[in-house]
């Protein structure tokens, strides 16, 4: 266990943020993003994992954070759950963003887990391609076919010419 308590706090205060959209987007549901989020944050707190770089521990936590998302939802998916339309109530990350940025977050929020992982990464974390596929553990072929499937997706949802390139 950490010795240095002020660098958990650091840590916490740095990703929670970022690692709360990620996990809102896959989850839908703030309770369940927050109860992820501890078990994200338990398990870097227990490993103690050593890292090179800043970037390094970034990754790492958004692919726990992933991971756990996932397991959450696998263990969910046998069991009764709660209608999306009340659980889109729930979308307080809203707040201040205009009606093309909410629809978009809408269109993501729809996409399949492995579609939307990779989208969530390359476009609204700024991963590049190689990056992306790397946090995943793909290749990065796979990681552009999935955006090539997500943009194709999402084009079909709206029947209309998306720009997603950056």
């Amino acid at each position: 266990m950490y010795e240095d308590k002020d660098e958990l706090e650091t840590v916490i205060d740095r990703y929670s943020n970022t690692l709360y959209k990620i996990c809102y987007l896959i989850l839908k549901n703030e309770h369940d993003t927050k109860d992820v989020l501890q078990e994200t944050f338990l398990a870097y707190y227990t490993k103690k994992p050593a890292f090179q770089t800043e970037e390094h521990r970034k990754a790492w936590l958004i692919k726990v954070s992933q991971n756990k998302c996932r397991e959450f939802l696998r263990f969910h998916k046998k069991h009764a759950g709660v209608p999306l339309e009340e659980m889109e109530e729930n979308l307080m990350i809203t707040d201040g963003m205009h009606a093309d940025e909410i629809d978009l977050l809408s269109m993501i929020w729809n996409l399949d887990y492995k579609l939307k992982s990779v989208v969530i990464l390359y476009y609204i974390e700024g991963y590049s391609v190689e990056e992306t596929a790397a946090i995943l553990k793909i290749t990065k072929a796979a990681a552009k076919k999935r955006l090539q499937r997500a943009r194709e997706a999402l084009r079909t949802e709206y029947k209309g010419e998306i720009a997603y390139e950056k």
